[in-house]
């Protein structure tokens, strides 16, 4: 005999979980809040996705696949200039981090918060940063082989450095959005690719 079928979205139900766990954490989320949030018992919650651990993950891989990827992989592969990519990338950190209800990135949040307390979790956040570095190093390549950055320039190198800059800004502006430090970091930013 098979269960009752669900009747729920369990994409809508992610979104949902994604916002409370990227709001408070990992830590901080409680069973009762992701109730509220999903409008989902905690049997439902379990059986769909096991436990707040099964939950989070999937979580992890909707805001990649709903914010990450559209908004910063598949920006950074588009035909065109590569070096354009990056600079369209940079101006949408600077508009999200001046967003008044900013929240950072929920895989850097999740790293500061987790660290390598857990190793698989720490697995996972690792792989979405390779796969953002990943889609950086190839626009920064494309953009060094059509001669619009200097020749020197290391795609790995700056890929790093500006998620890095990227991260270390989302800090920053949790704790305190001051837009003329906002404009600068990203300023900065721009310049490394003169």
């Amino acid at each position: 005999m098979s269960g009752r079928p669900r009747s729920f979205d369990p994409e809508e139900v992610l979104s949902k979980a994604m916002m409370v766990f990227w709001r408070h954490g990992y830590d901080a989320t409680g069973l009762t809040q992701l109730e509220a949030a999903t409008g989902l018992g905690r049997q439902s919650l379990y059986a769909a996705f096991g436990d707040k651990r099964g939950l989070f993950l999937a979580a992890v891989d909707h805001y990649f696949k709903t914010v990450i990827e559209p908004g910063f992989v598949a920006v950074l592969d588009a035909p065109g200039s590569g070096l354009c990519n990056v600079h369209k990338v940079i101006d949408s950190w600077e508009a999200v981090s001046l967003a008044p209800d900013f929240s950072g990135c929920l895989i850097g949040n999740s790293v500061a918060e987790m660290g390598r307390r857990d190793e698989v979790m720490a697995g996972v956040l690792q792989r979405k940063f390779e796969l953002m570095e990943a889609a950086l190093v190839r626009a920064l390549k494309r953009a060094r082989q059509a001669g619009e950055v200097p020749p020197g320039l290391q795609p790995k190198v700056a890929a790093q450095s500006l998620l890095a800059l990227a991260q270390g800004l989302a800090v920053l502006a949790r704790l305190r959005s001051d837009p003329a430090v906002v404009r600068s970091v990203m300023s900065t930013a721009r310049a490394w690719l003169v």
